[in-house]
């Protein structure tokens, strides 16, 4: 079978986040959504997203290679959170759609019907194509806890029970932790660590409301990691304390205090100051010092303004910040609860950062639009760092961003 996932109408709602990736690439839990579908079905899922991400995250022999297969075709909402519904749809009979209200959670159809519904897809058209497939297909309606995330704040409400819910695939290659050799104290049995991780005790795990998972990790002395919790292999936890709810993906650099927060890949938070509830994309570089904050003196719920959307009324009462792909914030700087910075945007020099800052945005006092060779300039360094390189079509997904966001820097030197 051929597996692809697909953006909705929604997508614009996490419009902040994914100017530099699909909507199926965001983390929550220990997997992205794509992720978490490689791993349930143990086969590799295919991309279809926004034109001008699909060269970088779209299959890459494009999508009439995958047509022209005579295998069935699994589509699966890029929004999907919890995933137990996946097995059954595969074993469904050929042209069996799964609805979720008035949302297309996913269909295993045929290759002639997939290339109908394509056309509309692509255009993130997904109630067309259901409509599509509530002609020609048989229709099952589902009732699911968390089916899908609808805003920004759903992935990090849901971060903890969607660790839970991670358990039974993380544990099929993550043994329990057994001994107490490197000074590790452990609160509860459901410690999960890669016999590859080095851990420098002492170290306390607390497991008692949640499980951890630490990949080949590196973890300082020191550090406390309180479940339900997820540290990435090739991290390194800097005597850090480690709050429940916690996500961070590969090769992050962390310490401080961290809470109830996502951190996707190649991100530093480093040195002390308090990150809580809230979303770091990948690339992000958080300054010494530099704190936000997650609940309002007057512990009102926290409004967030979403690009394209307007402010919303979240109704949380705690709820941090949201940092996009190749966001950078200097020392010392103070994030008001709700604050969205928009990607590749530098910040810095100012004691309160704005609550929401656009697109490829440079500087502090004064803001100015941030030129774009020199801002992949800088990310070409950045990735190199970690022995990344920058390649031709990335590039090309942040230069088609910057064009796309011309419009929320109007005004701007």
């Amino acid at each position: 079978m051929t597996v692809i996932l697909f953006e909705d109408e929604l997508w614009r709602h996490f419009a902040t986040l994914v100017q530099a990736r699909p909507v199926f690439e965001l983390r929550c839990g220990a997997f992205s959504t794509r992720e978490r579908v490689t791993a349930i079905l143990d086969q590799p899922a295919y991309g279809l997203c926004r034109a001008h991400l699909m060269s970088h995250f779209g299959p890459a022999g494009g999508l009439a290679e995958l047509l022209a297969r005579s295998d069935p075709v699994i589509f699966v909402n890029g929004r999907a959170l919890n995933l137990e519904w996946l097995p059954a749809l595969v074993c469904e009979p050929i042209n069996t759609a799964y609805i979720a209200g008035e949302t297309l959670l996913g269909a295993r159809v045929s290759p002639a019907l997939a290339s109908a519904i394509i056309y509309y897809l692509r255009e993130q058209q997904a109630e067309a194509a259901r409509d599509e497939l509530l002609r020609f297909t048989r229709i099952r309606e589902l009732q699911l806890t968390a089916p899908l995330v609808n805003y920004p704040w759903d992935l990090i409400t849901q971060a903890g029970e969607q660790l839970i819910r991670d358990e039974p695939l993380l544990a099929r290659r993550l043994p329990l932790l057994t001994t107490d050799e490197h000074h590790v104290i452990t609160h509860g049995k459901r410690v999960y660590v890669d016999p590859a991780a080095q851990l420098a005790g002492p170290i306390v795990f607390d497991s008692r409301d949640g499980p951890v998972f630490v990949e080949a990790a590196q973890i300082e002395p020191f550090s406390y990691i309180q479940g339900p919790a997820y540290i990435g292999p090739g991290t390194l936890i800097a005597s850090a304390r480690i709050r429940a709810e916690t996500c961070i993906g590969p090769v992050c650099r962390v310490g401080g205090e961290v809470e109830a927060s996502i951190i996707h890949g190649y991100s530093n938070k480093h040195h002390d100051g308090f990150l809580g509830h809230s979303w770091l994309g990948e690339w992000v570089n958080i300054g010494a010092m530099t704190t936000n904050s997650d609940l309002k003196n007057n512990y009102g719920s926290v409004r967030v303004l979403l690009e394209g959307i307007g402010q919303i009324d979240t109704g949380i009462l705690k709820l941090g910040c949201f940092l996009a792909d190749h966001v950078k914030l200097g020392i010392g700087l103070h994030l008001t609860g709700g604050t969205m910075i928009g990607t590749g945007s530098n910040v810095f020099g100012m004691h309160s950062a704005p609550k929401n800052v656009p697109h490829f945005t440079w500087g502090g006092e004064v803001f100015r639009e941030y030129r774009i060779d020199t801002m992949i300039s800088v990310a070409r360094i950045v990735m190199a760092r970690r022995k990344r390189e920058l390649t031709p079509s990335y590039e090309q997904v942040l230069r088609k961003a910057f064009e796309i966001t011309q419009p929320s820097r109007d005004g701007l030197g």
